[in-house]
C-alpha cells in the first residue's frame, strides 16, 4: 500500500532516501557477480535470480494486465528465454531493472497484438495500482478507509503517473531506474512524480472535504 500524508511538504516527505554510496556499490557488485555467474552457466545463480525476482515481477506485471495467468505465462517465458540465451545476454549491474524492462516489453507486445488500432507512439499501457482480487486485510477500519480513498484518488491519474508512483514509493526505485522504465530523462521523471503527488494531494483534500460536509 502507498501511504500519502496530506501536507504542504508532501513531495519532500515522500522523497526516496536511497542507499548509501557504499551499500549501493555492494548491491551493484552483487548483481554483476550473480548475473555473470548465470551467464557462465551456473544453475545456482539462475535459481537465485528466479527466486529473488519472481514475486516482484508478478506484482509489477498484473498492474498492466488483469489476466493473472497471462502474466504468469509471460514471466515463465521470459525466464525460459534468458536461460536459453544466457551466454549471449548483455551484462547488467541491476538484475531487477533488467527483468522489469524485459517483462514490460513482453506485455507491451501482448497488448498491442490485441489492440492493433492503438498508436504505438502513445507508449502507455494501462496501469492499475489496486488489485480487486486482493481483499483488505487491515484490522483497523480507519486504515481500510484511507486505503480506499487513496485508490479512488489514484484513478484520477494517468496510467503513466500511476506507474511512476508505484515504482517510486511501493518499489522504492531510484529515479534513475524509473527513467529507464518510462524512457524519460531525469528531470522529466522527477516532474512527473511531483505533479502526480500534487494531484493526489488535491484529490484527497477534495474527498475529505466532501465527507466532512456530508456529515452536516
Amino acid at each position: 500500500m502507498i501511504h500519502i500524508a496530506l501536507s504542504n511538504t508532501l513531495f519532500d516527505d515522500l522523497a526516496y532516501k536511497g542507499m548509501s554510496d557504499n551499500s549501493e556499490s555492494a548491491y551493484r557488485k552483487k548483481d554483476i557477480e550473480l548475473w555473470n555467474a548465470f551467464r557462465n552457466g551456473s544453475e545456482r545463480a539462475f535459481t537465485t535470480i528466479y527466486n529473488e525476482n519472481i514475486q516482484d515481477l508478478y506484482r509489477y506485471g498484473i498492474k498492466f494486465n488483469a489476466n493473472h495467468e497471462l502474466v504468469k505465462d509471460n514471466i515463465q517465458d521470459l525466464f525460459v528465454k534468458i536461460y536459453n540465451n544466457r551466454s549471449s545476454l548483455n551484462s547488467t549491474d541491476n538484475i531487477r531493472l533488467y527483468l522489469f524492462k524485459a517483462l514490460k516489453n513482453r506485455l507491451i507486445d501482448v497488448y498491442y497484438t490485441h489492440k492493433p488500432l492503438v498508436s504505438l507512439s502513445d507508449n502507455e499501457l494501462p496501469f492499475e495500482i489496486a488489485n480487486p482480487e486482493e481483499p483488505d486485510t487491515e484490522d483497523d477500519w480507519v486504515l481500510v478507509v484511507k486505503k480506499r480513498r487513496l485508490q479512488s484518488s489514484m484513478k484520477t491519474l494517468t496510467a503513466r503517473q500511476r506507474e511512476a508512483i508505484y515504482l517510486r514509493f511501493t518499489k522504492e526505485m531510484p529515479i534513475e531506474e524509473i527513467c529507464e522504465l518510462l524512457e524519460l530523462n531525469y528531470q522529466s521523471a522527477r516532474n512527473l512524480i511531483h505533479r502526480s503527488i500534487e494531484k493526489l494531494r488535491k484529490e484527497l483534500l477534495v474527498i475529505l472535504a466532501f465527507i466532512f460536509l456530508s456529515n452536516y
